[in-house]
C-alpha cells in the first residue's frame, strides 16, 4: 500500500455497469489507500459536480473530497437541440470552475475524442476544449491518443498522462473447450469462427464487415456477430443485411455475462473493424481472452497491441480488412495468441492504480 496521505476521491458519472472498467479502477486505487466513492444519486442537470463534491462537505466535513475523477462527460452535456446543448455545456464548464474554486481538484479521463454519434460535433469539440483547459489533469489510455487529442483540444501535452486500460481476466468466466462452447451456442464444430462482440453501433464498422465477409469468404469459416444493437432500427438493418448469408450468424441481443465466455471459447479470432475509435474495451476484452485480433490501425489500438499487431490493417486501404482476413488464413494463431497473452500481462491493474494515484498527487501538487 502507498504511504502517501490518504485521499478521498469521487468518480463520476457512475458507469460501473455493464463495463467493469470503473470497478476495477476503484479496486486498484483502494489497494493504494485511496477512498473511492461514486455519484450514485439521480442525474442532476444543474451543477452536478458541485452538488456531488462540494455541498455534502458543507454539511459534514467527513464527506469532503480532494479529487473528482471525471470520465464520460456526454452524460452532462448532450441534448436534443443545439441551443440546449450549448446551455448545458456552458453550465458544465461553470460547474467545473466553481468546484475548483471550492478547492476540489478535477482529473478527467478522456475515453473518446468525441461522442460516438455526436449530433453537434463543432459544439462538442469546443466544449471539450474548454473542459480540458479548466480541469487540473487529464488521463489518456495511450500516448498516441494523448498527442493527437492535445492538438485537437489545444492543451499542452504535459498536462496529461498516458495510463492504459487494465485487463479483464479476473472479471468473466474463463475459457472452456471450444467444441463444448460451439455446441452450447448451436455453432458448427469444425471450421474457423471469427467473432465480432460488443454493443452493435454504426461507428464499429459492422455493415462494412458484413460486406467484406461476403466478398472474401470462400471456405468453411463462419462470422459470428453478437451484442445488443443500438436500437430497433439498427437491429432491423443488420438483420436485413445478413439475410440469406449462411456463413454469418447474428445474435442481436444483450449477451449476459454468464454466456460471454461461450462466444470467446468458440471463436478462433476476434474482428473489430472500427470506422473511428480512440480506445476500446472490446479490444481489451478480446486480449483478456488471448484472442488474435483483426482491427484497423486507429487511435490507441496499435500502441495497445504492441508486438501482437500482426493482423492490424491500414484503415485508409479500401481492401485493408479483406487483406487482413486473407492474412489470417496463413498466420500461426497459437503463436499470435501467445503474443497477445504477453502484451496483456502488462495491463496489470496494480500498476494502473499506482499511476492513477500519481496523477491525483500531481493535481494536488503533492510530491513523493
Amino acid at each position: 500500500m502507498n504511504n502517501s496521505p490518504s485521499l478521498h476521491i469521487l468518480i463520476m458519472p457512475d458507469f460501473r455497469y455493464p463495463n467493469p472498467y470503473q470497478s476495477l479502477l476503484a479496486a486498484a486505487l483502494e489497494k493504494q489507500g485511496v477512498t473511492v466513492d461514486f455519484w450514485r444519486y439521480p442525474y442532476v442537470k444543474t451543477f452536478p459536480i458541485f452538488r456531488a463534491a462540494v455541498i455534502p462537505a458543507w454539511k459534514n466535513p467527513q464527506n469532503s473530497y480532494q479529487v473528482v475523477h471525471l470520465h464520460w462527460i456526454h452524460e452532462y452535456i448532450e441534448s436534443s437541440s443545439q441551443l440546449k446543448q450549448l446551455w448545458r455545456s456552458l453550465k458544465f464548464i461553470l460547474d467545473i470552475i466553481c468546484t475548483r474554486l471550492a478547492g476540489v481538484k478535477i482529473v478527467w479521463t478522456v475515453h473518446n475524442a468525441m461522442a460516438h454519434e455526436s449530433k453537434f460535433p463543432r459544439l462538442e469539440r469546443w466544449t471539450r476544449s474548454w473542459v480540458a483547459q479548466w480541469v487540473d489533469r487529464l488521463i489518456f489510455h495511450s500516448q498516441s491518443t494523448l498527442d493527437s487529442v492535445a492538438q485537437l483540444y489545444g492543451f499542452a501535452p504535459t498536462k496529461a498522462t498516458a495510463i492504459p486500460i487494465g485487463h479483464y481476466r479476473d472479471v468473466y468466466h474463463p475459457l472452456i473447450d471450444s467444441i463444448q462452447a460451439r455446441a452450447e451456442l448451436g455453432l458448427p464444430g469444425t471450421g474457423r469462427i471469427y467473432l465480432h462482440f460488443g454493443l452493435l453501433r454504426p461507428y464499429k464498422g459492422i455493415e462494412k464487415l458484413i460486406q467484406a465477409w461476403q466478398n472474401w469468404n470462400r471456405d468453411d469459416s463462419l462470422l459470428v456477430i453478437a451484442g445488443k444493437p443500438q436500437d430497433e432500427a439498427y437491429k432491423n438493418k443488420l438483420n436485413q443485411q445478413v439475410e440469406g448469408i449462411n456463413t454469418i450468424r447474428l445474435y442481436p441481443e444483450y449477451i449476459d455475462n454468464s454466456k460471454l465466455h461461450l462466444f470467446f471459447s468458440a471463436a478462433n479470432l476476434v474482428i473489430l473493424p472500427f470506422d473511428k475509435i480512440l480506445n476500446s474495451s472490446s479490444l481489451i476484452l478480446a486480449m483478456s481472452y488471448a484472442k488474435p485480433i483483426i482491427a484497423p490501425r486507429l487511435g490507441g489500438i496499435p500502441e495497445t497491441m504492441k508486438y501482437a499487431d500482426t493482423l492490424l490493417y491500414d484503415p485508409e486501404d479500401e481492401q485493408g480488412l479483406i487483406k487482413a482476413l486473407e492474412k489470417s488464413k496463413h498466420v500461426n494463431l497459437d503463436e499470435l495468441s501467445e503474443s497477445v497473452i504477453k502484451v496483456c500481462d502488462q495491463l496489470d491493474w496494480n500498476g494502473i492504480g499506482k499511476k492513477t494515484l500519481a496523477v491525483y498527487q500531481m493535481a494536488m501538487n503533492l510530491r513523493h
